[in-house]
């Protein structure tokens, strides 16, 4: 903004008035003067008049000033006089000197006029701040990230702090954005500034020094602006950008000195309900208009103390105060504001506007109560850890509260004691935050809660591949995702036997279920599969594993188990199911001709790390020639045998098992775990399947998968119209 005053300084003709009573009034070679000084918002007030000096200078053929009178403005405000006709100027010169001020500044004026006889003339003299301005301003960037920033500038040639100290050299010490007025001796050329500050995130201190030169020499009336910014561009290093602007403010042009609205106040403090109250003190020179309070996204604005005590939820107060001529602001942070800060820095921006439109601004950091972080301690136990701010010293029992939300449900609310970490951060370890959720939580003592609601959000591991949408030919998943032998990383399927004969018995399918935003769904269709009077039944299948070898035509080998690196504890298998149960067509192991075929999907999380699967590189190994490795979906073994390094017997849990869940349909019954369960079947349909922990010591970091058209065809038995469709697998946690 352009900082000059006008004084407007009417010289006026007016007959039968003089400044003498020995003046001859009638004289050809006078002419009559008058000085007008009118106070306005636009110039200065009265009392800056007064300790002003207004001097009348002639000037001779050569330019050679004599001084004609000294006059006080109390003098020369209402007076009006005969000057011989002749070279003139009006010289204005006055205020408050210091070396050194944020509020001091001392003017200076002068005006050249020539008086004809008779003549009627009007003079404006400009009067302009006869210090040169230095305005620090404190980036956003200083006030978010350092705290007790502070600017000293001094006018010097070098930075010393002892002269400083001793007042030897102008020098101002800056802690926000402000103005500040040098009267400088005239063989000034430089200043130089200091600044420091902490910053908390590195637990680093800033102390940089600089100097400035303009090339011109200072000059009266030019503002010089200093920005400091903040910036980490390398780890654990602060540099500081340093812009110097000049702004010429004197112009040929009429201007008005307007300084901004000053706003003085802690500039950051950590802040609690019921604390001591921080004010701030609002000044301008113009009349005060407006008041705006940015809070987050939130603006109020107001021009009067009604306005804030009708519209501001209790976030200011305002008081209204009469100082000489102008109406200043004492502004007083309230309750309201504090408990609807969010935990930690926040920045509350205030702008005062005058009646000009000149604003004046304080960015104000405050450090805020309240819940701030969830940070997950072991997922597979589903403890993690609370913390808040709490920046009252004398706050006592304090607590926690949490619980999960969903769109449409809220969950209880869970509370736990809370214990002071360090500094003011306070902690409660909490269980039963599982996996997929969305949790809030809040700060809660002195009977009240604190802050706003904080909201975290867990994610459990996927299933790969569970939505089934990428195939390569026969084959579910790409061909990056086979090893060079073939074999699935994930998904794999019987087809590697059945093409033997040219059959698939699983293949991508285009009917997906409601609301799927894929393309592709598994089709399982069990099927007679033969090549020269040389078959068997096959189930139509998929599994998580991988299928090894054929032997003998038709004999398949497979290793059930893929590599899983579970977080969360899942509770259930989700998946979505449509399928037809047909009737058996196809005689083996305990069904015959006749009866119900069934459908079925399992699930186990394994440890693959056991010592009787490492033979087989963590994986069960089912041959279907050897009823010895054939298992039940609860993950036991059916008959007495030896499945890879280690003899069993039947009935015996398969090595490793931490947890299983099952489900099968036959036409007559659906059954979840082995319990029967009344469950409706119109076309897609989604199956929740629980899981039942077995070995609660241990871990799992495998899983495995296994769907199947028909039951039992491990034993080569089922019915041709079975089918089943599966899509979108996912663990619920």
């Amino acid at each position: 903004m352009k900082k000059i005053l006008y004084i407007v300084t009417c010289l006026a003709l007016i007959l039968g008035v003089a400044c003498s009573k020995d003046d001859d009034y009638a004289s050809d070679e006078k002419g009559a003067v008058s000085f007008l000084f009118p106070i306005t918002r636009a110039t200065v007030d009265e009392a800056t008049y007064q300790m002003m000096k207004f001097r009348i200078y002639s000037y001779d053929e050569a330019g050679e000033k004599t001084l004609v009178r000294l006059y006080t403005y109390d003098e020369i405000k209402d007076m009006k006089m005969w000057l011989v006709a002749g070279a003139y100027s009006i010289d204005v010169e006055g205020g408050v000197k210091a070396a050194a001020s944020f509020t001091d500044i001392y003017y200076a004026g002068s005006t050249k006029f020539d008086l004809a006889a008779g003549e009627d003339k009007s003079v404006t003299v400009k009067v302009h701040p006869k210090n040169t301005l230095i305005k620090v301003v404190f980036d956003n960037s200083v006030s978010k990230n350092m705290e007790k920033a502070q600017a000293i500038v001094a006018v010097a040639d070098e930075f010393n702090i002892d002269d400083i100290a001793k007042d030897e050299v102008p020098s101002l010490i800056y802690n926000q954005t402000a103005v500040g007025y040098y009267l400088l001796e005239e063989d000034a050329k430089s200043f130089v500034w200091n600044f420091t500050g902490k910053v908390p995130a590195k637990g680093d201190s800033v102390d940089k020094i600089g100097k400035y030169t303009p090339a011109e020499g200072f000059k009266p009336g030019y503002q010089y602006t200093i920005t400091f910014k903040y910036s980490a561009d390398l780890p654990g290093y602060i540099s500081l950008n340093v812009n110097v602007d000049k702004t010429e403010t004197v112009h040929n042009n009429e201007l008005v000195f307007k300084p901004e609205p000053q706003i003085v106040g802690e500039s950051s403090a950590r802040v609690y309900e019921g604390m001591e109250a921080l004010t701030y003190d609002v000044k301008a020179i113009s009349e005060l208009a407006t008041m705006k309070i940015t809070v987050g996204d939130e603006v109020y604005t107001y021009s009067t103390a009604a306005d804030v005590t009708n519209t501001n939820e209790g976030y200011f107060t305002v008081e209204q105060v009469n100082e000489g001529s102008n109406l200043n602001w004492t502004v007083t942070l309230a309750d309201g504001l504090i408990n609807k800060l969010k935990a930690g820095n926040q920045t509350v921006v205030l702008t005062a506007i005058d009646s000009d439109d000149v604003e004046g601004e304080i960015d104000v950091n405050y450090f805020g109560e309240g819940t701030f972080a969830m940070s997950v301690v072991d997922a597979w136990t589903t403890t993690a850890t609370l913390k808040a701010y709490v920046n009252n010293s004398a706050a006592s029992d304090v607590k926690i509260y949490y619980r999960e939300v969903a769109p449409t449900l809220f969950s209880d609310w869970s509370v736990a004691e809370a214990t002071l970490l360090s500094d003011n951060i306070y902690a409660a370890t909490v269980t039963g935050v599982d996996g997929n959720r969305n949790y809030e939580f809040y700060l809660y003592y002195g009977e009240k809660q604190k802050g706003v609601n904080a909201t975290f959000t867990t994610k459990g591991k996927l299933i790969p591949h569970g939505e089934l949408e990428v195939w390569s030919g026969s084959m579910p998943l790409c061909p990056s995702e086979f090893t060079s032998k073939n074999q699935s990383l994930t998904w794999d399927t019987g087809n590697h036997g059945s093409e033997t004969v040219g059959t698939n018995v699983t293949t991508n399918s285009t009917d997906v279920r409601p609301g799927s935003t894929g393309k592709y769904s598994a089709c399982l269709k069990s099927t007679y599969a033969a090549f020269l009077g040389i078959g068997k039944f096959a189930a139509g299948n998929i599994f998580y594993g991988r299928y090894v070898n054929t032997e003998q035509t038709t004999n398949g080998i497979i290793d059930f188990g893929q590599p899983f690196s579970f977080d969360y504890k899942p509770k259930k298998l989700t998946v979505w199911y449509k399928g037809t149960i047909g009737t058996v067509d196809y005689a083996g192991g305990s069904v015959s001709n006749g009866d119900s075929d069934k459908a079925q999907i399992y699930v186990w999380l394994y440890d693959n790390t056991d010592a009787a699967l490492a033979s087989t590189g963590g994986r069960y190994k089912v041959r279907t020639y050897y009823p010895g490795t054939f298992v039940t979906p609860d993950g036991k073994y059916v008959n007495e045998g030896d499945a890879g390094s280690t003899s069993h017997k039947a009935g015996d849990r398969v090595e490793g098992l931490v947890a299983y869940g099952y489900w099968n349909r036959t036409q007559s019954e659906t059954q979840l775990n082995g319990t029967v369960v009344s469950m409706e079947y119109n076309g897609w349909t989604k199956l929740e399947i629980p899981l039942v922990y077995v070995d609660e010591s241990k871990r799992p970091n495998a899983v495995v998968i296994s769907c199947a058209a028909s039951a039992y065809g491990d034993y080569f038995a089922g019915s041709t119209s079975s089918v089943m469709y599966v899509d979108d697998f996912e663990f619920e946690y």
